[in-house]
């Protein structure tokens, strides 16, 4: 561990008489859906610890984290990232471990070297093998008898049957955040053969994006939203959406009998009858908790939670107000009017997700808190949103040994 640091806390009075019961740590703490779960887990009385390469995110400043620990970054070195987590666990006597965003995949291959103490709230290292696996991830629907639309890898001779047929989309097989995601016509060459990119065929339909919490395989609850300002394929304004009672099904089929207890998210296209199908899984945290009640979500990670959770109702609006307004200067320099509107619409009536009266300072030093990662953006020439992963998430991982890279399996290439 190269550097600590720890902020000032405004707490309740069981934290400074000593006599708090749980102690959680995230280990990411630079995404706004990591600060609202902090602050949902604050409020229900935990003291919240946070691990995060970057030594200043908005986990950092935020009354709702105890301390801030910054960590070396896994994709540089998993080995001393791993025992910079375990020593955290163990200094400061770390009840419930939680992953925050695409370093999931790690935290996951952790689990079995935890003090027996240590809760782990997150999928097992073998479902997030299958799962964040977009071809695994179909395999697997298939097994659950929900739809998937069909994908191969490009390496494989199926692909060229397949864009002879239809419009498809290339993706990473284990990409995130939209990294490198293309469409291409009807009857387009097959991109380069690889092992690791996929060809999808493409759904004509609405996108419905959904998080759930999940508790030993059996789904609590589902917040549904769709995008409604975007950079790049990454949503940065967010509405609420009813879930539909098929989408509801798909969730449930595809996750019993998995005994997984955590944060659960799928992409999908419903299509002009109504059929739910499924893109991806993100097996984490994602930006539906913005619309789930914070008093409930704090209880419900802790295991505590009773009757039904509050979702945002339909229509509700949430928004990333520092990246909208960054859309809507493009748009406006680009001349892109009806883009500009939908942005400036977001920025009048959309609750800025950061804001918060009580703990101001996450919004208020957001543009400081993330210069680490927009001059990464700036000087490698990367999205930001790609900018602001490379540490951590599994598509930029490079295996330095075969242990390593045993995690990186391969799937079956079908559709359900």
């Amino acid at each position: 561990m190269r550097h600590k640091c720890s902020t000032p806390i405004a707490t309740r009075g069981q934290y400074w008489l000593r006599k708090v019961a749980r102690t959680a740590l995230l280990t990411v703490g630079r995404f706004p859906t990591a600060l609202t779960l902090a602050r949902a887990l604050h409020r229900h009385g935990v003291r919240v610890i946070v691990a995060d390469p970057l030594r200043r995110q908005l986990g950092s400043v935020s009354r709702a984290v105890a301390k801030n620990y910054c960590v070396t970054a896994p994709n540089t070195d998993l080995p001393a990232w791993e025992q910079d987590i375990l020593d955290i666990i163990e200094r400061e006597q770390v009840t419930d471990l939680i992953p925050g965003s695409e370093e999931v995949c790690h935290v996951a291959n952790l689990v079995p070297r935890l003090p027996q103490s240590v809760r782990y709230q997150g999928p097992s290292a073998r479902w997030i093998a299958q799962w964040h696996d977009k071809l695994r991830f179909v395999e697997h629907a298939i097994s659950r008898g929900v739809t998937a639309p069909s994908v191969y890898t490009t390496a494989d001779p199926e692909a060229r049957a397949l864009i002879r047929q239809t419009e498809c989309v290339v993706k990473p097989r284990r990409g995130c955040s939209g990294t490198a995601v293309s469409f291409i016509a009807q009857g387009s060459n097959v991109p380069a053969p690889s092992p690791d990119m996929l060809l999808q065929r493409k759904v004509e339909g609405n996108h419905l994006y959904t998080l759930s919490w999940v508790d030993d395989g059996e789904v609590r609850t589902t917040a549904s939203y769709r995008g409604s300002t975007h950079s790049g394929t990454v949503a940065v304004g967010f509405q609420s959406a009813p879930t539909p009672f098929s989408v509801k099904q798909w969730i449930e089929r595809f996750l019993s009998d998995t005994q997984v207890t955590g944060f659960i998210s799928f992409d999908f296209i419903l299509d002009r009858s109504g059929i739910p199908w499924g893109i991806e899984c993100n097996p984490r945290l994602s930006s539906g908790v913005h619309f789930i009640d914070e008093t409930w979500l704090g209880a419900a990670v802790m295991g505590e939670a009773t009757g039904p959770a509050p979702i945002s109702p339909a229509g509700k609006r949430a928004q990333w107000s520092y990246s909208t307004l960054t859309e809507a200067y493009k748009h406006l320099l680009r001349l892109q009017l009806p883009e500009l509107a939908r942005c400036g619409r977001d920025l009048l009536v959309s609750r800025d997700a950061v804001w918060s009266w009580r703990d101001p300072l996450p919004f208020l030093l957001m543009t400081p808190l993330c210069w680490e990662f927009i001059w990464r953006s700036i000087t490698e020439r990367m999205p930001i949103g790609d900018a602001s992963q490379c540490d951590i998430a599994w598509h930029w991982f490079t295996p330095q040994d075969a242990a390593q890279a045993d995690a990186m399996q391969r799937g079956d290439e079908r559709e359900a």
